[in-house]
């Protein structure tokens, strides 16, 4: 997928119709824009190798809510 706003506009577009939300020309810009300035923060994130004891645990378990006393 490209970065550029320009290029993300016919996704907003077709994202917002099928949510049944109804963005005029300037809301779907400023959608793009804010959607490529994303994906460039998760590219940046996701080039930056992390050792395996920093990866999440593939089970997330919550603690009971309320806390129970042990």
């Amino acid at each position: 997928m490209s970065t550029s706003p320009q290029d993300l506009e016919p996704y907003v577009r077709s994202a917002a119709q099928l949510a049944a939300l109804p963005l005029d020309d300037a809301q779907v810009q400023r959608v793009a824009v804010h959607l490529a300035r994303t994906k460039l923060l998760a590219d940046s994130l996701l080039a930056m190798p992390l050792p395996p004891e920093t990866e999440p645990a593939e089970v997330y378990r919550p603690a009971p809510f309320p806390p129970t006393d042990a």
